[in-house]
């Protein structure tokens, strides 16, 4: 997970907006290649990936929802994760 720039993050709205648009990232990528690869192993191993990735992104959408409406503290927020996991 690379950002372009290398510019600080200045708000968890802002990690999770990044962490969102790399999770979508993952999900094409492993998407494809399961379309792309011709052995059924590899196949599912590449769609439980991307099913992965979308449970994440479902996650963090979900995290930035939280955050949006209730403004989390950063403890908040990390808290908040040992519920999902």
């Amino acid at each position: 997970m690379a950002r372009e720039d290398t510019q600080p993050f200045s708000s968890i709205e802002e990690i999770l907006e990044f962490a969102i648009r790399e999770e979508e990232k993952a999900f094409t990528y492993y998407s494809g290649a399961a379309e792309q690869v011709t052995d059924e192993d590899m196949k599912k191993f590449l769609q439980r990936l991307a099913k992965m990735e979308t449970d994440h992104y479902n996650v963090l959408k979900k995290k930035l929802e939280e955050y949006k409406a209730n403004k989390f503290c950063t403890g908040g927020i990390l808290s908040s994760f040992d519920e999902e996991f």
